[in-house]
């Protein structure tokens, strides 16, 4: 009885202190901890989270007992003071780190310091508020100082600097004022080492002569990168996330790059493991890579180790090897292989084996920082610069399907009252559970698209529209059963050559229900049999009428040589509905178009609002008028007499006034309203003039391409999708080498026959532009793909007839050339000349 009270008294006084929740600040775990405890300590990363400073890293919290804040300069002083220290101490002989222990003892404290580092490397020094324009650090200053640090004759002072930063890092504040940036300087700082990367590089320190490759550096080298990356996921604050993607798009193009670059090995080196680990499935990670016998080795670097090796082998393929020394992880790090070792093969990484990895999902984070502010830089850089290869590796059908699964259960919590029914009705059309998703995923690849190769979102845009064009026939294969009719599971357009606008349209029209169907396209009295080159064609064609100024659609803008909206249509808004049905069909029919729009019309598309640039890029000579505005004086701008009334012309050249405000035509621009007359002026032309005519555009798209799949693409890859590549020549040499040969026995010997020879002789002859139309003879589009001329289908076919007097065909549907085997070059010239240069559909001009 005794002893049944006293343990109910023990429970009670457990339950008398409440338990709080909060996410580590590092790794983004959520924890349970006592409410008064001030601070707690991650499972998961190792890394204590401080609500209050309890003790200070010194003496006193006075400033003037605090390190010296860091320079370049200031350090130089003290290397220059270590040096000049060996000549004063005479008759005694220092070693190398009791020469520069003053310099080691500085930096360790210095870099331990969060107040330190955060006043450290300034550009101006007198500075104390956050500015968007500027982040106030000197990079170039912490990129001179720890080269400095690299060529002394001894390592420890640049360890002592990482180790100060590392423990730094492990203790960390949780800032309760947030929304204040400058309470990470630090952070970017720390992220702009420049030796960072060094440790995600498998270089063999007993051969490298380099301090950076130095195991310890490595270390902490990694230590730091992945602790940096971390916390600036975890910041909670919109402001101080703003500020920072401001800073990051200040920075210079090298500078960037080098940044995107670091994340992107940063994300390889951690996938590198799991693309192993798919390779060897009988090989397992120790769930507890700290439980070591070599007490030297923490848990913190056991897993820099761990990740090493299996990077390292997956590189030189060979089996894992358990080492001991200093360079490698301890022996019990892996788990002995099961059986034999996974024959070679295309093995993805699936969602299953990363997604839980926090390491990964806040180098993402940070990357979505970058993509953000490389959209605002003055000079972006490619989208392709965010491409990480290693992510080809992994399977993003299944994240996609993962990601799309996670957000429908998202919607379904707390609204579906019987899920018996929802599941039901998931099955029927085809959204229900599939047990091989993974959809508690932390992250998914598909939520940061900017990191998947345009190849990889190319493969989940038709893997979605297989399924959606294979729903739509079953659908149509079960309807015909039901009413006893006949129902065609394609989209079927039969057009006239010379009316080929109204016919298609009318097609489209009538068969709004079946545009998800796989495309289907007959030239009325011609031969042709549509096995995908008549698609190519159909497009080709329509799109030039489309666009020919006779419809007043669209108008050329003579600054830019654009097409853009015209203010005032000659058609009705249903045109536009059609125009914006046509684009989302090339698309869902993987085909090239020749179009001539700026980015904003893809934006458009992307359902992403327009700004200053993009009325720049349109109309750059008016864009410049608008910005000479503020640099004249009241006096100026009065004697324009402007007013807020706009003037414009429709598809005949007849000119035409719209107010930009109510009663616009009476209200003068003056000084005090002038930016609202720019932003007016510039909003009517790209989207209050034409918002009728952008709507039924986009609604036309999206009626065809609706989809999530979409929103993989930015606005710039999806005009390459749309157009293919145009930015450079046609390389014959590259098109030589993905080429294909039939006809000759064996195939080897068509490359040293002499009509492969004259051919390809013929090609490297033309211009440019002549490729092109060649190009658009074979395949039926002259751009080259998206992904590039080497990914190309090409095939030459030689036809049985010794030098027939016959011109070469082309099977656009295969993008095959099929030639004879002409007796010269000057007829194999003459006869393809004539073949490319004056057909037309299936037969000759």
């Amino acid at each position: 009885m005794l002893a049944r009270d006293q343990h109910q008294r023990r429970h009670r006084n457990l339950n008398c202190y409440s338990h709080d929740l909060s996410k580590c600040y590092c790794c983004g775990t959520v924890l349970t901890f006592p409410s008064r405890a001030k601070k707690f300590r991650c499972s998961v990363c190792q890394t204590t989270n401080l609500f209050e400073l309890q003790t200070s890293s010194f003496p006193t919290s006075s400033e003037t007992d605090l390190p010296h804040v860091v320079s370049y300069e200031y350090v130089k002083k003290l290397v220059d003071r270590c040096y000049n220290s060996t000549s004063s101490e005479s008759g005694q002989s220092q070693t190398l780190h009791q020469i520069f222990e003053p310099l080691s003892s500085y930096l360790y404290l210095a870099f331990k310091s969060n107040d330190v580092l955060s006043k450290s490397f300034k550009v101006r020094k007198a500075s104390k508020r956050a500015h968007y324009h500027t982040s106030n650090i000197n990079y170039q200053d912490i990129h001179d100082m720890f080269s400095l640090l690299t060529k002394l004759p001894t390592k420890r002072p640049l360890f002592s600097a990482l180790k100060g930063a590392s423990e730094q890092l492990k203790r960390i504040l949780i800032f309760k004022d947030s929304n204040d940036p400058r309470n990470y300087y630090w952070l970017l700082i720390l992220l702009e080492i420049p030796i960072l990367q060094r440790s995600l590089l498998d270089n063999d320190a007993s051969t490298s002569k380099l301090m950076s490759d130095v195991p310890e550096i490595k270390m902490l080298s990694y230590d730091i990168l992945k602790r940096c990356l971390g916390i600036l996921s975890c910041i909670d604050a919109i402001t101080t996330t703003n500020y920072i993607t401001s800073w990051f798009s200040k920075m210079d193009d090298d500078q960037f790059v080098k940044n995107v670059d670091l994340i992107n090995l940063y994300i390889t080196f951690q996938l590198k493991k799991y693309l192993y680990l798919a390779n060897n499935p009988g090989v397992r990670l120790s769930p507890n890579p700290q439980h070591s016998p070599n007490e030297h080795v923490s848990s913190h670097d056991a897993e820099y180790f761990q990740n090493l090796n299996l990077k390292r082998h997956l590189e030189v393929d060979d089996p894992v090897e358990a080492h001991l020394s200093v360079t490698s992880p301890p022996a019990n790090l892996f788990g002995k292989p099961k059986g034999k070792k996974k024959e070679k093969g295309e093995v993805k990484v699936k969602v299953h084996q990363y997604g839980n990895d926090w390491h990964i999902k806040s180098a993402l984070m940070v990357m979505n920082m970058l993509y953000r502010a490389n959209i605002s830089r003055l000079h972006p850089i490619p989208v392709s610069s965010f491409y990480n290869s290693l992510v080809d590796f992994v399977n993003i059908k299944l994240d996609y399907d993962s990601w799309q699964s996670s957000k429908r259960n998202s919607l379904r919590e707390g609204k579906s009252t019987h899920p018996e029914i929802s599941q039901v009705i998931g099955f029927l059309h085809g959204t229900s559970i599939n047990k091989n998703l993974f959809d508690d995923a932390l992250y998914y690849f598909c939520q940061y698209p900017f990191l998947i190769s345009l190849g990889g979102k190319i493969s989940v845009l038709e893997y979605e529209a297989r399924r959606q064009m294979g729903r739509k026939a079953e659908e149509a294969f079960i309807n015909s059963l039901d009413k006893r009719t006949t129902i065609d599971i394609y989209f079927k357009v039969k057009v006239r050559r010379e009316r080929i606008v109204q016919d298609s349209l009318e097609c489209i029209k009538l068969n709004s229900n079946n545009l998800k169907k796989s495309l289907k396209v007959h030239f009325i009295n011609e031969p042709g049999v549509d096995a995908g080159g008549l698609r190519k064609e159909w497009f080709l064609l329509l799109t030039r009428a489309i666009f020919h100024p006779q419809t007043g659609m669209l108008h050329n803008v003579e600054d830019s040589n654009y097409l853009w909206f015209n203010i005032v249509p000659v058609e009705n808004f249903e045109m536009y509905y059609l125009f914006g049905a046509v684009l989302g069909l090339a698309i869902y029919n993987s085909t090239i178009l020749d179009l001539q729009f700026p980015l904003a019309l893809y934006k458009i598309l992307m359902g992403k609002s327009l700004d200053h640039n993009d009325y720049k890029t349109i109309f750059p000579v008016s864009y410049k008028n608008l910005m000479s505005l503020k640099t004249m004086t009241a006096e100026e701008l009065a004697e324009l007499e402007l007013t807020f009334e706009v003037s414009y012309s429709d598809a005949f050249g007849t000119n035409l006034t719209g107010d930009l405000i109510p009663t616009g035509s009476q209200i003068s621009v003056t000084a005090d309203n002038l930016d609202e007359y720019i932003e007016k002026y510039i909003g009517f032309f790209i989207k209050d003039g034409i918002k009728r005519q952008v709507r039924s555009f986009h609604e036309g798209f999206i009626h065809v391409i609706g989809g999530n799949a979409l929103s993989l693409f930015s606005p710039e890859e999806i005009e390459l999708l749309l157009c293919g590549s145009d930015d450079s020549g046609i390389d014959v040499d590259l098109l030589k080498s993905v080429t294909k040969y039939s006809g000759w026995k064996p195939s080897e010997d068509a490359q040293n026959s002499n009509i492969i020879k004259w051919f390809w002789e013929y090609m490297n002859d033309m211009s440019n532009k002549e490729r092109r139309k060649l190009l658009g003879f074979v395949t039926g589009s002259d751009r080259v793909p998206a992904t590039g001329i080497q990914n190309l289908v090409f095939k030459i076919t030689l036809l049985k007839a010794y030098d027939s007097n016959r011109l070469p065909v082309a099977h656009t549907c295969f993008n095959e050339l099929a030639i004879y085997e002409y007796s010269s070059k000057a007829k194999l010239v003459g006869k393809l000349s004539k073949a490319i240069f004056e057909s037309a559909g299936f037969g000759i001009k």
